[in-house]
């Protein structure tokens, strides 16, 4: 006679956990999977193979105190630090690196345009001294440089002509030049001795 009494108190402690199991509301926080170990009551022991039914979880019970932060939350905020600190160091060399190379482009700049104004008053320098060679190359100005020289102009020239057989004929008449005027020496201008 035990052993229906064994029987059907082993089928009331699975029909309570079944209603256990479908009225509990499920946890949303981590819960424990798999089977759960009931307490021994007294009389009720089961023999034979067990009955495939819903599994149960625990419930975790609710908390009263106050939550404390984790050791792993506060590591991580500890670990984020030398990061963050690397980040603005790396966005301060960015921007240091920024106004350096503005610098340097801006002194590069000035240093082309102060270039520029020099290569200008040069090639107004070579305008100038090419007009004076222009000026200077008139026949007008160069009998003036000749006179002032000591240079004077040539008499009318006679020409040899050679003939086939041989013989030259003078054909004009050569005349000397004029004699030279002695230039004037300018009182202003230094004496070589000195």
């Amino acid at each position: 006679m035990t052993q229906p009494a064994r029987t059907s108190s082993a089928r009331a402690a699975r029909g309570a956990a079944r209603t256990t199991a479908r009225t509990t509301p499920r946890p949303t926080s981590r819960a424990t999977t798999g089977p759960v170990h009931l307490p021994r009551t007294g009389a009720t022991r089961r023999s034979g193979p067990v009955a495939s039914g819903p599994h149960l979880r625990l419930v975790p019970p609710a908390r009263t105190t106050p939550t404390r932060v984790p050791a792993r939350a506060r590591a991580t905020g500890r670990r984020r630090a030398p990061f963050v600190v690397l980040l603005v160091g790396l966005l301060v060399t960015t921007v240091l690196g920024l106004l350096l190379l503005n610098t340097a482009v801006a002194v590069d700049s000035l240093d082309a345009t102060q270039q520029r104004q020099a290569n200008a008053e040069q090639a107004e320098v070579v305008d100038r001294l090419e007009q004076q060679v222009i000026a200077a190359d008139t026949a007008a100005q160069l009998a003036r440089v000749a006179a002032a020289a000591g240079l004077v102009p040539p008499g009318a020239a006679a020409h040899l002509v050679l003939q086939p057989d041989g013989s030259s004929v003078l054909l004009g008449t050569a005349t000397p030049a004029p004699p030279a005027v002695p230039a004037v020496p300018d009182p202003a201008a230094p004496t070589p001795g000195n």
